[in-house]
């Protein structure tokens, strides 16, 4: 969790406690054609409409993952682009460097043009290049189609000298983000490949989102290690050695990943901040080159091959659990203490979402659910205001008789209390259990992809600010003011003190300030939250009247 979303929870829990102790009321908290050889070019300078332009590297300046000497790109004659494609995404894979993934879009998420989401646009190649001791740089590899079954097989095959080649192959599988990739040496020498090699990803990943800076914040390169994270934004981890379960690099919402079958040796992770910018947009804007690798052991045998899960998908908990190695670990779901929460809530959401088809409907469900699981405690804590507003006359009387001994009157109130039956902090009882809610939603509906561009009536995404009333270049967020509004209504239900009439304003306007720039999708939830809260106030005062 970023520091600036542990500033904003601590405040609203402070705020939220300390006015139930105050005042004792109850509040709530593109399809686009494949590019041609003469359209490919080697360098990033250039970039589709409304696709970020990045920087070339500079060359003259390898990274630590480099050879000494500058990396020379020599460009093949006989180059050849491969699409590979399935149902879930479509990607585009140069034989330079055996098969370098020189562009991935999803087809199942759209980007900020309106067009599939593009992870990658890279004409320098360098991604899922191999480096083993011998020169790849300048073999030529040639492609190889195959099929089997409903598998589409691509093999890049390189002829070295002496009897050796190297192949890279690519199984492509309906119905997944995974793609199966191969590495095959056959007749190297234990010189050449020094014990091991390594496989990279040079280019980093594109941002995805309208608001960079969102994207930027999650933006990093990892590495499992013996169970912790290798992690890095920018600078270098060195090269780390130690059992290496995958590498990997993220954006807010989606990711790269490769999965070694056997555990790698080490990896090593780099990021540099470069400036970057859209071709229909003037300013530029902050972003990071990433860089990672993995080793690889070799085991002398004539014919060296391993396997590999290539993921180039979106940051969905449940794709992600189900490689089982454990790529879950990049998703932010708040301490640990929360983190029960927050997955228990991710089910839920989904669960109900997958019966009413809508996550909008989803979050009002759910917020009334757990309305319903609280009312019992909801209605105690609200007969618990009635009668500390009934004793207020006499708790008054007694701050007058013991003014001047504040631990006789405090000893005094205690001792009414007692009499009375009643307990000052059960009004706080409610809100306090729904402070684990409110941390578990908070990082479930900010990080994420569930509710990315899901849309919900007049909300168009309810992972961003709703936006509903546009007014020119920008627009006035519309669901944060009627939950302002109906904590004004809750405080005026359940205020009895005049003099409280300018606090009871006070809270409901912070919180409008606080929630304006949060999820549409968490706003919509607190807004139902406080209206079902109304609803129960109401209830109860109803049937306090016909007791009376």
């Amino acid at each position: 969790m970023d520091k600036n979303s542990v500033v904003a929870i601590v405040l609203i829990m402070i705020i939220i406690v300390g006015w139930q102790l105050l005042f004792r009321n109850q509040t709530a908290p593109q399809i686009q054609t494949p590019a041609s050889q003469e359209q490919i070019q080697d360098t990033l300078g250039v970039a589709t409409p409304s696709q970020p332009v990045v920087p070339a590297r500079d060359e003259s300046k390898p990274s630590a993952i480099e050879s000494q000497k500058p990396r020379k790109r020599v460009v093949i004659q006989k180059e050849e682009i491969v699409k590979v494609e399935n149902d879930l995404f479509r990607g585009l894979l140069s034989s330079r460097d055996g098969g370098s993934v020189i562009s991935w879009k999803l087809k199942n998420y759209l980007g900020k043009d309106g067009k599939w989401v593009e992870m990658v646009t890279d004409t320098v190649g360098g991604n899922l290049s191999l480096a083993a001791g011998l020169n790849l740089d300048q073999s030529a590899f040639q492609v190889v189609y195959d099929t089997l079954g409903e598998e589409k097989i691509y093999r890049f095959v390189s002829h070295l000298d002496n009897g050796v080649s190297v192949e890279k192959i690519f199984k492509i599988i309906p119905g997944t983000y995974d793609v199966r990739m191969g590495v095959r040496f056959t007749g190297l020498d234990y010189g050449q490949i020094r014990e091991r090699y390594s496989v990279q990803w040079r280019s980093g990943l594109l941002p995805t989102e309208k608001r960079i800076n969102d994207d930027e914040r999650y933006y990093q390169a990892y590495a499992l290690q013996g169970g912790e994270l290798l992690k890095t934004k920018e600078k270098s981890t060195g090269l780390r050695e130690g059992s290496t379960d995958w590498i990997a690099m993220r954006t807010k919402y989606f990711l790269m990943a490769l999965i070694p079958e056997t555990q790698g040796r080490a990896a090593f992770l780099e990021g540099r901040e470069v400036q970057i910018h859209y071709e229909d947009e003037a300013a530029t804007q902050k972003w990071r080159w990433l860089t990672t690798r993995i080793e690889m052991a070799y085991n002398r045998q004539e014919v060296e091959e391993s396997w590999f899960t290539l993921y180039m998908g979106p940051m969905d908990y449940q794709e992600l659990k189900s490689h089982g190695v454990q790529l879950e670990k990049m998703m932010n779901f708040g301490w640990a203490i929360i983190k029960p929460f927050s997955i228990l809530f991710y089910h839920v959401l989904q669960f109900i979402r997958g019966v009413v088809g809508n996550f909008g409907w989803a979050i009002i469900i759910f917020a009334i659910m757990i309305k319903i699981v609280l009312y019992p405690l909801t209605r105690k804590s609200f007969q618990s205001m009635r009668k500390m507003q009934a004793l207020q006359p006499k708790i008054n009387a007694l701050k007058e008789k013991y003014k001047n001994d504040q631990q006789k009157m405090t000893q005094a109130t205690m001792a009414l209390y007692k009499e009375e039956g009643v307990n000052p902090m059960s009004g706080c009882l409610p809100m306090l259990l729904q402070m684990p809610v409110l941390f578990a939603l908070f990082n479930l509906f900010r990080t994420t992809i569930m509710l990315r561009q899901a849309p919900f009536g007049l909300i168009k995404d309810l992972s961003a600010p709703d936006g509903i009333i546009a007014l020119g270049s920008t627009s006035i967020h519309v669901i944060p003011i009627l939950m302002g509004a109906t904590m004004i209504i809750q405080q005026k239900l359940s205020m009895q003190d005049p003099k409280q009439k300018a606090m009871a304003y006070m809270m409901p306007i912070f919180f409008t300030f606080m929630f304006y720039r949060f999820s549409s999708g968490l706003n919509l939830y607190y807004l139902i939250f406080n209206l079902v809260t109304i609803a129960q106030e109401l209830i109860v005062k109803k049937g306090k009247a016909k007791e009376e």
